[in-house]
């Protein structure tokens, strides 16, 4: 295992350090660098659009909260409030996870050590 500040933050680092630890040539891993950036990029974006509709969608549930004359209606919205939290936290967790995390676990483990050299 590695150092904590040794590991890559990023799947566009993790394969540019397989090439230069494995000896593969540059363009053998480019495709997987461009698709894995793209991806990323992707899941950025989605997460500022889940964040922005669920911060719309939570001021609108709030309002419907402090204009709810019966107790019913304060429960719903209640609920639905629980809910949006609950969906942008777990939105959130997977995206920092499959960006940033994963490929630092997967480098500090040694996966591209053991299972992907081809020497």
């Amino acid at each position: 295992m590695k150092g904590l500040l040794a590991l890559v933050s990023s799947w566009a680092q993790f394969f540019t350090n397989f090439e230069s630890e494995t000896g593969v040539s540059e363009g053998e891993y480019q495709l997987l660098q461009n698709v894995f950036n793209i991806l990323s990029i992707v899941l950025w974006v989605v997460l500022g659009i889940v964040g922005a509709v669920g911060a719309i969608y939570a001021i609108y549930a709030g309002i419907r909260l402090a204009r709810a004359d019966e107790q019913g209606k304060r429960d719903e919205a209640k609920k639905h409030l629980i809910y949006i939290a609950v969906a942008v936290g777990v939105t959130l967790v997977l995206i920092l996870f499959f960006n940033t995390f994963l490929p630092m676990m997967l480098d500090a483990f040694g996966v591209r050590d053991t299972m992907w050299t081809t020497k």
